[in-house]
């Protein structure tokens, strides 16, 4: 039965592009609960990615490079223009690895005498062109997507215990009110965890589709970022932000 559901499921995404976990409960009589399975399945089957209360279609391959789409995609501009924002003369950052930061390399266009640190390999030329100095964090060269490459290691301490920066820019795979900041593979948490202590401020690049999902590690509390990027945002997660001494700031979409 299951299995039927999934099935119908799909189809229902491609006639309507979004479909709706409480739409779906009441549609087939089963829990809420029940309904986000098989969502993770049918994202883990690369046909849709979840978003907080539902999945939306994942409609076309990417370009040649990879990330055409990405770049001229409204949400994502909107979101990496935001961040870009926030990055002024003299600054020295880290821009993390993942989709969005690739988009926000693409984007520091102008700004003088930046420094930047970077574990994300497919951002690096976009980096050398708008940047005054760059540096390449080194380690394993991996990925989580299959078409952005970061490099990883297993003790950063011995390389990070004298960079320090102003900012750090990241994206991430989940964020839950409970289960925090969590990311899809084991070798992505080195870095994230040591944020907190490389930067004065920590800017979190994160769309709507990102609330409520739960990857399989935990990297952070909430409250350990400074400034939430976003474009929409849930009631209460708006309050339980806010109680953390959270920023967010909403782009537009």
């Amino acid at each position: 039965m299951s299995h039927i559901r999934v099935e119908e499921i799909k189809d229902l995404l491609l006639q309507n592009k979004k479909v709706y976990v409480r739409d779906l409960s009441e549609r087939y009589g089963v829990s809420e609960v029940s309904v986000r399975k098989y969502l993770s399945r049918i994202e883990a089957e690369g046909f849709a990615e979840r978003f907080y209360g539902g999945a939306s279609l994942i409609e076309a391959p990417m370009t040649d490079d990879g990330l055409g789409e990405v770049y001229s995609d409204p949400l994502w501009l909107s979101l990496a223009r935001q961040a870009r924002s926030h990055i002024t003369d003299g600054d020295t950052v880290f821009i993390g690895s993942g989709r969005s930061c690739c988009v926000l390399a693409r984007e520091l266009a102008g700004i003088n005498n930046l420094t930047v640190v970077t574990n994300n390999i497919t951002a690096l030329p976009e980096l050398i062109k708008n940047s005054s100095r760059v540096y390449l964090i080194g380690g394993e060269v991996t990925t989580t997507d299959s078409q952005t490459l970061f490099s990883s290691w297993e003790s950063p301490q011995s390389q990070l215990g004298n960079i320090f920066v102003n900012k750090a820019f990241t994206s991430i795979s989940g964020l839950d009110l409970k289960a925090g900041l969590t990311v899809d593979s084991i070798i992505s948490t080195y870095i994230y965890k040591q944020i907190p202590s490389m930067a004065h401020r920590w800017y979190l690049i994160a769309d709507s589709r990102k609330f409520g999902k739960i990857s399989i590690y935990p990297v952070a509390d909430i409250s350990q970022i400074h400034t939430l990027i976003t474009d929409q945002l849930p009631e209460h997660y708006a309050k339980s932000l806010a109680e953390q001494n959270v920023e967010v700031i909403r782009c537009l979409s």
